[in-house]
This record gives structure tokens, sequence and C-alpha cells, in this order.
């Protein structure tokens, strides 16, 4: 296993980890995942972002949220066309602006 050092300001620094402790994500697997999904799809494949506190999801509907998720990764394993996916989640999240 390989160590690295990423420099951030404060600032940032300090926003990043607020936002993974509201999802209960260290530093570590946030890096970790988007490191490995990154390599898998051979591209950035994801809309970076997140509600701000204020239109945060209340725990329940988050642990509801990735059930679904989960369920439909499982059940579509291998199956996923990774480009659809992406503009379909893009394309909602406009809507929901």
């Amino acid at each position: 296993m390989k160590t690295i050092s990423i420099c951030l300001e404060d600032s940032v620094y300090d926003e990043l980890i607020k936002m993974l402790k509201e999802k209960g994500q260290s530093p570590q697997s946030f890096f970790e995942n988007y490191t490995k999904t990154v390599l898998r799809e051979r591209s950035i494949p994801f809309v970076v972002c997140a509600p701000r506190k204020d239109e945060a999801l209340p725990k329940k509907e988050k642990i509801e949220a990735f059930q679904r998720l989960e369920k439909i990764r499982l059940s579509s394993a291998g199956n996923l066309d990774y480009e659809k996916e992406r503009a379909r989640a893009l394309e909602e999240k406009l809507e929901r602006s």
C-alpha cells in the first residue's frame, strides 16, 4: 500500500472534512473510492456535489437512498452503461435545481 500527501488550503480542507463527516465518510475512503472509480471508468464518472447543510436529507432518507442504490448495483453488476447512468443522474440533478 502506498501513502500519498495532498496539500489543501486550510479552509478547503476544513470544508471537505465537514462534508465527508456529514456523509459518514472518512477522507481516506473518499480518495480511495474516487481513485478506484476514475481508474475503472477511465474518466471522472460522476458529478461531484453535496447538498448544503440546510438541504441535507435526514439520516433515515440517506440510508434508504443508499439501500436503493446498492440494490440496483447488485442487480445490474456488469450490465451498467456508466455513460448513460451519468447522463441520467446529471439530468435528474438539474431538474431538482
